[in-house]
């Protein structure tokens, strides 16, 4: 194999166990607030799920408000880009909005999904910034600017419907419960004729009907229910579309 191949497949190699490495390193969503750095008050954050759970009711759109102590060995941009692709943060038309502090850099990134982008272009995400949520990290106050600022992108969505339309499957359906009505009619005409003593088997040497040995049947007892318990059940699949905007304070 020519040098120059061989280095460009270990540089391949390289690459690809830096991007595990680092994607592997990013925590799982806890819910619409992850506020892994642990500052914001408890008040604040209830409000941000409040916000962010309406909006996702009533628009389809998802925002995810993360706190991080440090994006470190990424820059915060490659962080919140990473993180928005790894959670799929927002709905069935790539409606996800990401908001990251990282404390250690001082810096704000919004990442905006591909379908918030006519929307939510760089130059508006940077206003609601500068407007409604550095005025508040400027005083320590970052939990109060974080709310503001999931207040403002919520009222930017307000007319906005990022709602999948329902498809209409009748025509799929009546296709199945066909299906379901031959394969019904086929396993009952294979069945044996019941006889007065259960079900007739083949008959046998002599011309003797054998009885069909009773089968035994285990009993299933239920066990412990799984599952969450109503917990946060995950984002739905959105996309990065790159765009959004960053600040500094």
């Amino acid at each position: 194999m020519p040098k120059v191949l061989r280095t460009g497949v270990w540089l391949c190699v390289l690459f690809v166990l830096v991007s595990s490495v680092s994607l592997a390193a990013l925590p799982k969503p806890v819910g619409f607030v992850n506020d892994f750095a642990q500052i914001i008050q408890r008040d604040h954050k209830t409000e941000i799920e409040g916000v962010a759970k309406a909006l996702q009711e009533n628009q389809g759109a998802e925002i995810a408000v993360v706190t991080i102590a440090s994006a470190e060995p990424l820059t915060p941009k490659e962080y919140a880009t990473q993180l928005f692709n790894e959670w799929g943060i927002g709905g069935p038309e790539d409606s996800g909005l990401l908001i990251l502090l990282a404390m250690e850099e001082r810096e704000i990134q919004v990442e905006v999904g591909y379908g918030l982008e006519g929307v939510l272009p760089d130059g508006k995400v940077g206003a609601i910034l500068d407007q409604a949520v550095i005025p508040y990290f400027a005083k320590g106050d970052y939990g109060r600017g974080l709310l503001e600022g999931t207040r403002a992108f919520k009222a930017e969505l307000a007319d906005e419907s990022y709602q999948r339309k329902q498809e209409d499957n009748s025509g799929l359906w009546g296709f199945v419960i066909f299906l379901i009505i031959v394969a019904i009619i086929y396993l009952t005409r294979r069945r044996s004729p019941i006889g007065p003593n259960g079900p007739v088997g083949p008959i046998g040497p002599g011309g003797t009907i054998p009885r069909s040995r009773p089968r035994h049947v285990p009993v299933t007892r239920p066990g412990p229910r799984g599952g969450s318990g109503g917990g946060f059940g995950g984002f739905g699949g959105g996309r990065s579309g790159g765009g959004g905007a960053g600040r500094k304070f």
